[in-house]
């Protein structure tokens, strides 16, 4: 006999582990939201705006983007026996695999353009003002800016698509579920942009969260994660170094 919830004739769906223990989440989030709450004070985004450079504050978030992996990798998935290559999903054994990931990257990205404008619309909030004194100014800038991108593309989406997903996953059984509280932590995880920002970036975690669902990799979301922070900074420095590029913003 058929138990409640199951149909009958199908067999049961088989549950899905964690992990990582749940303290073990319970310390990335707490650590997580610690860190942008540091950042979200207006003494540090005031500071930073006025450093000489940008590229310590970049260089720091890259190793602080490590610095989680690395305990994600350490005391979770190398405890519990899971590689990064099982949390990344998908396999490139011909290069039409690899090609098929850039197509769903790229339509992925016209998806998330449509979504994430419309919500900033409504919300009339405007990202590039949020992330301002992000934005790389001069070209040594721009260059640690892309391996800047390249890094929040893999570590962003292994840690919050690839682990924190698949642990709330474990804990509700429920995909739904576990796309948006990964994407409500992503988001919080940027409140240093403001509170308009945290609506906008965990719609935006969201899609990323369907993505990885759909497709049962982060591959099309890396790709797409890096490239559309690294275009996003590029654009950014040339429409205001370059005055007649300005009509653009319009």
């Amino acid at each position: 006999m058929a138990s409640a919830g199951e149909v009958p004739g199908e067999s049961p769906r088989a549950r899905v582990t964690a992990v990582a223990p749940i303290w073990h989440t319970v310390v990335f989030v707490v650590v997580l939201v610690g860190v942008s709450a540091l950042q979200s004070e207006p003494r540090f985004t005031a500071n930073a705006a006025q450093v000489p450079s940008r590229i310590p504050i970049y260089l720091f978030t890259i190793c602080y983007e490590f610095f989680l992996l690395g305990y994600v990798w350490l005391l979770g998935l190398r405890r519990y026996k899971t590689s990064l290559r099982e949390l990344i999903g998908g396999r490139w054994e011909r290069w039409a695999d690899f090609w098929r990931d850039i197509g769903v990257a790229f339509v992925f990205w016209l998806v998330v353009l449509v979504v994430v404008a419309s919500l900033s619309y409504l919300l009339r909030f405007k990202g590039s003002e949020s992330a301002k004194f992000l934005t790389p100014q001069t070209m040594p800038e721009m260059a640690v800016w892309v391996f800047l991108a390249a890094s929040a593309g893999f570590c962003e989406e292994l840690l919050f698509r690839g682990y924190l997903q698949r642990q709330f996953l474990a804990m509700t059984q429920s995909n739904a579920a576990a796309v948006a509280l990964q994407a409500i932590v992503f988001g919080v995880g940027h409140l240093y942009q403001g509170g308009k920002a945290v609506i906008v970036i965990s719609a935006y975690g969201a899609l990323f969260g369907g993505l990885a669902v759909m497709r049962k990799s982060l591959r099309p979301g890396m790709l797409q994660h890096a490239t559309q922070d690294g275009v996003y900074g590029i654009a950014e420095h040339l429409l205001t170094k370059y005055k007649y590029l300005q009509m653009l913003k319009l």
